[in-house]
């Protein structure tokens, strides 16, 4: 596997991007038992957030980067006033801008794709000149929510959909994913 910026490695075969693994920003790590490469972000800096090349299912609290904005996704929310939890069934999304905080969006209609993106058009709209026009777009099927980068055409937006690796994300051959101001190209030797 290369990569487009310096690393070191440790004798574990883990990759770290520095000597020092408590400012480690991410770790690669290979699955004897299944034969498998995996990324997962170890909360410092900026986040480590991987290309969505195909879809991404959407779970609780997941975080998205699309141009200047991160957006969040929720299964329930709480009252910004009470702090109670509301109990209206549907997936939450709340998106952070350089604009400030939005409120949060209920998302219900489970039969309908929604689109996400710089033009007033789009089902949400999120005025900012990094997102294409139609950035990418949100659907439900056999009960999960996923996100899906591009428009209807099948187009690619500008700058990618990425989604933060919280969790172990498997690794795939030509995958893209940044970390800080450093973005990465996984190739398999």
């Amino acid at each position: 596997m290369t990569k487009s910026t310096e690393s070191k490695e440790n004798h574990n075969n883990n990759l770290l991007t520095t000597n020092n693994s408590k400012n480690a920003l991410f770790k690669i790590f290979y699955n004897i038992e299944k034969h498998i490469y995996y990324l997962k972000d170890l909360g410092v800096g900026y986040g480590t957030f991987y290309k969505i090349e195909d879809v991404a299912e959407i779970k609780e609290n997941t975080i998205v980067n699309i141009g200047e904005n991160y957006l969040v996704f929720s299964f329930k929310i709480s009252d910004t006033n009470s702090n109670e939890e509301i109990d209206e069934e549907g997936l939450y999304l709340k998106i952070y801008s350089n604009e400030g905080e939005y409120e949060p969006i209920l998302i219900q209609n489970k039969d309908r794709i929604y689109q996400i993106g710089r033009s007033e058009k789009c089902d949400i709209y999120i005025k900012d000149k990094m997102l294409s026009r139609v950035h990418c777009r949100l659907f439900y099927i056999d009960n999960n929510w996923y996100i899906k980068d591009g428009n209807e055409s099948g187009n690619e937006s500008t700058n990618g959909t990425w989604v933060y690796a919280n969790e172990e994300t498997e690794i795939k051959e030509g995958m893209k994913f940044k970390s800080n101001s450093c973005n990465f190209l996984c190739k398999f030797q």
